[in-house]
């Protein structure tokens, strides 16, 4: 998707090209038109001029007053041309050597003005006229050759072609300064959008222009509701977690106290039921507790976060001497609560320690793509098990607390950031291995 800078940028450019080839052809049309009026203009004088040059004896033979006439006209080719029609003779400048002007058909007294070829393949602008005089009528033609002119008028054009890119690559270059400043609120506000999912801010800034003002304001009250909504429901389940496992707590007190007055299946099954529900309890309380994506609570990181939950497991298991090689960056940048993240890595470390004889390696890979994996080198499980580890409230193993309830927790959690959770057998340890494939967001 373009972002609102870059179609800017692109509808500036189009309007200022737009708009500077309408100037370049209205000034290129317009420099032509005024030096063709200006020589017009000349060459209509020039044709008084050699008007007044001619005279008629007393046979109406013409003649012209060379003295009065542009000595231009008497070098041949020179570009500057006249044509006298008098009767049935035609009298030429010498300029013209040979050669002779194309007289227009139904000449008025008016000055007409036409192009035609002429000597040298010159283009000729003509301007022709009749007169009456002494009684005789003339036809005067006058032509200049406009190749100087045009030739001229070639140099402005590339000159202004030149001047108006280098005013239009200024233009666009100032504008998409302006631009750039003007945008960088909305720069600021995605670059602190950013810091709030990811827990480092709890607001975003207020000092925005008025015109964001609305939008930032509404933001910051919608992550309040939020994060009170989810604070609200996260300790609404602690209380109810206390609340039902008091109740639990008596069920089975009574259980053991009545244990000679109920036979030992009644007992056995009274036990599993109780112990089933409090795991039950525990599974969907601490799923109901992931945050997921939109939260302003504090980010995971891996470095302390992740060596105090090692840590802290390893004190569960007193009896067990396990090396835990971990293997990944300093810092992680994955949009994901922090509890969550405790929540997931806790319960599939957990359940490697369990089974884990002297190993556990945990590998984390960040690129496109958050990968995890946790393998052991205990015993592992039946391929055809595996699938059945992620199921909801299942447990492949009675004889150890807790196994399958943590993975299925795990699994939620994974689906609720768009993940996958996969389990197969470590090539590397021989044991049980969980992958975790968690997208980044960019």
């Amino acid at each position: 998707m373009k972002s609102i800078q870059s179609k800017l940028v692109t509808g500036l450019l189009l309007s200022l090209i737009t708009i500077f080839i309408i100037l370049w052809l209205a000034v290129s049309t317009n420099i032509q038109k005024l030096a063709e009026n200006y020589i017009s203009t000349r060459l209509q004088h020039d044709v008084e001029t050699l008007l007044t040059s001619i005279t008629f004896d007393s046979q109406n033979k013409l003649s012209i007053n060379h003295e009065k006439i542009d000595t231009i006209y008497n070098r041949p080719f020179s570009g500057h041309y006249y044509s006298i029609q008098h009767q049935n003779t035609v009298i030429r400048s010498r300029s013209l050597w040979d050669q002779s002007l194309r007289i227009p058909e139904n000449i008025q007294k008016n000055y007409q003005q036409s192009y035609q070829q002429g000597p040298e393949n010159q283009l000729l602008i003509v301007i022709t006229a009749h007169f009456n005089k002494q009684d005789e009528d003339i036809i005067i033609s006058i032509a200049e050759d406009l190749s100087p002119v045009q030739e001229d008028i070639k140099i402005f054009k590339n000159y202004f072609s030149i001047l108006a890119s280098l005013v239009l690559i200024s233009l666009l270059i100032i504008q998409i300064a302006i631009l750039k400043n003007g945008l960088k609120p909305l720069r600021k506000i995605g670059d602190e959008l950013s810091q709030l999912e990811k827990g480092e801010i709890s607001q975003l800034t207020t000092d925005v222009p008025g015109e964001l003002a609305s939008v930032v304001n509404e933001i910051n009250q919608l992550s309040d509701a939020l994060h009170k909504r989810l604070k609200r429901s996260r300790d609404a389940l602690n209380d109810l977690s206390h609340a039902i496992k008091k109740p639990l707590t008596v069920l089975q007190q009574l259980t053991d106290k009545n244990h000679e007055s109920l036979s030992s299946e009644s007992l056995e099954i009274a036990n599993n039921q109780i112990e089933s529900l409090q795991k039950i309890t525990d599974r969907i309380l601490k799923t109901a507790r992931v945050a997921g994506r939109s939260n302003k609570n504090k980010a995971f990181n891996i470095i302390d976060d992740l060596n105090i939950l090692i840590k802290t497991i390893n004190t569960m298991y007193p009896d067990k001497q396990i090396d835990v090689t971990l293997d990944g960056p300093d810092h992680l940048n994955i949009y994901i609560d922090r509890e969550d993240m405790l929540e997931l890595m806790g319960n599939l470390i957990d359940n490697a320690w369990k089974w884990a004889s002297d190993r556990i390696i945990i590998t984390i890979i960040q690129s496109r793509t958050l990968d995890i994996s946790i393998e052991d080198d205990g015993p592992g499980i039946e391929d055809e098990s595996l699938k059945q580890l992620a199921t909801r409230g299942s447990r492949l193993d009675e004889t150890v607390t807790g196994y399958g309830f943590g993975l299925a927790i795990a699994a939620d959690i994974v689906r609720d950031y768009d993940g996958t959770l996969s389990f197969c057998r470590s090539e590397t340890l021989g044991g049980f291995r969980a992958d975790i494939k968690l997208p980044l967001k960019s």
